[in-house]
């Protein structure tokens, strides 16, 4: 454990030391300045990268609510209770308001969840086809009755997330975000900058909370570690725990905040659309049997190897996962042509890219080709299917694993395909499991699945890391828990 401790502060102090190239003035504005590959339009029902899920969480709010100890609390709904086998009722908080002073009704709840649920309803089914219909019989009671045994259903937890969070809808059907419950509210989204302002009918409302947010695109040609050490417009930014060993010894010459989660993010190649075949498969099992791990973070420091998919200790960690991998071969259609690999450029740094393309030509003998693409493009690289795999990330540490889920077999083209049928169809086993009644019995059949993709050459997992994020002078970054996936931008404080 002390070993352990030992090199995370070593981390730390490289991580400080590496975003603190230039000296910062503390700035007497309380608004947060930070670069994200944003998509337009904004809805916060449609979370599909990390991105997403920082705006959602900071323009919705939901009826459940996780606490810093990652304990299920109230949200928007002060209570709950399981009014009938098969159906929960939630009492709205007494007072909640919109930004703008109206009061919330249950009815304005329903529309949302209705709203998300006919626009994105596919990629947001393992709630909505457990809920059989959503009412609101009184102005501050919003009931929900379910297909299944609602205390075991699952359903309080996957109300945390903040897809389902509750948005204002207007007459004609269109969404509001200038009006929220959230902690901020929309005030300009363009292809330049969004800006978000603090919303004081917040019920969770902060005064030293940022009275703003303002959210650039990254800039091209750079890397965005570079960019934060020069640039003075940058005050708070979102980096990896993946850095360069050769300065750990180096002095902290500033007092840079630094907030990083525990070692639950997982780096991953996952089979494109044209390797979703056995071909492809017999690629991946070789990669899984090849790859040299070491190659590909070498220089590196803030990760733990893997062959499997969640890091230890976690709820679907498997003690008895094996490789059944020993009789994979390169396939002679991938023998003498390159590889195409599809990755977003925030997370393939200059270094971790060269690893991987030396890690490539090491086992299949020749280099790979990258397409290297903005995350807000990421969706629409994945499905133009010009690619053989793509190397990325995604947490897995969340305590709704449900969530993950629906990122790995959920969108379309899924992260994780299907490798046959029956058994190896792992996208219908996924629904069918999250309708079983018991958590553990649901945790127990997903750790079944990773692994069984894992063999049979859907996915290659190699390595954990963090979330790091790192704030200049004048701001405060104590009050975010560990147990957070980001920061939320509504828990950054002002000195």
């Amino acid at each position: 454990m002390l070993d352990y401790l030992t090199k995370w502060r070593k981390v730390f102090i490289l991580l400080i030391f590496l975003f603190s190239g230039v000296c910062m003035a503390a700035s007497n504005s309380k608004s947060i300045h930070t670069y994200m590959s944003y998509g337009l339009p904004i809805d916060p029902s449609n979370v599909r990268t990390l991105v997403d899920l920082d705006l959602s969480y900071a323009l919705g709010a939901t009826l459940t609510e996780w606490s810093d100890s990652r304990e299920l609390v109230s949200g928007i709904a002060k209570s709950w209770e399981f009014s009938g086998k098969n159906e929960i009722s939630f009492k709205l908080r007494d007072g909640l308001k919109w930004s703008d002073g109206e009061s919330v009704t249950a009815s304005q709840v329903v529309a949302s969840l209705n709203r998300a649920k006919k626009l994105h309803g596919e990629s947001l089914k393992s709630l909505f086809e457990q809920i059989r219909e959503l009412s609101a019989p009184e102005k501050n009671l919003v009931k929900l009755l379910l297909v299944t045994d609602a205390a075991n259903s699952g359903v309080l937890a996957k109300l945390t997330e903040p897809m389902y969070g509750l948005l204002y809808i207007k007459e004609n059907g269109d969404l509001d975000l200038s009006k929220t419950v959230g902690p901020f509210k929309l005030v300009k989204a363009s292809e330049e900058l969004i800006e978000m302002g603090q919303n004081a009918n917040w019920f969770k409302y902060n005064p030293k909370m940022a009275e703003k947010v303002l959210i650039k695109r990254p800039p091209t040609g750079e890397e965005v570690q570079g960019r934060f050490a020069k640039d003075e417009w940058v005050n708070l930014m979102t980096s990896s725990s993946l850095v360069e060993q050769s300065v750990n010894d180096l002095f902290i010459k500033h007092h840079f905040s630094v907030w990083n989660r525990s070692l639950d993010k997982i780096f991953f190649l996952s089979p494109g659309p044209k390797t979703t075949n056995d071909e492809g498969r017999e690629l991946f099992k070789y990669l899984n049997k090849s790859l040299d791990r070491s190659t590909l973070t070498s220089g590196l420091s803030g990760f733990n190897l893997t062959q499997q998919f969640f890091p230890a200790g976690y709820v679907l960690f498997d003690p008895e996962f094996k490789k059944s991998l020993n009789q994979a071969s390169l396939p002679k259609a991938f023998q003498n042509r390159p590889i195409k690999i599809l990755g977003v450029s925030s997370r393939l740094n200059v270094r971790l890219k060269e690893n991987l393309k030396i890690a490539v030509r090491k086992a299949t003998g020749n280099d790979p080709e990258f397409k290297l693409v903005q995350l807000n493009e990421f969706e629409s690289a994945r499905a133009a299917n010009d690619y053989d795999f793509l190397a990325g990330a995604l947490p897995v540490n969340d305590p709704n694993v449900e969530g993950a889920m629906g990122f790995f077999f959920g969108l379309s083209p899924s992260i994780i395909p299907d490798a046959g049928s029956d058994r190896l169809a792992f996208g219908s086993r996924v629904s069918k499991a999250k309708l079983l009644s018991n958590q553990s019995d649901r945790n127990g059949e997903y750790r079944r699945i990773f692994s069984e993709a894992t063999i049979h050459g859907s996915i290659v997992p190699l390595f954990h890391y963090s979330t790091v994020v790192i704030a200049k002078t004048g701001m405060d970054l104590s009050l975010v828990p560990m147990s957070d996936e980001t920061v939320a931008f509504s828990k950054v404080r002002f000195k």
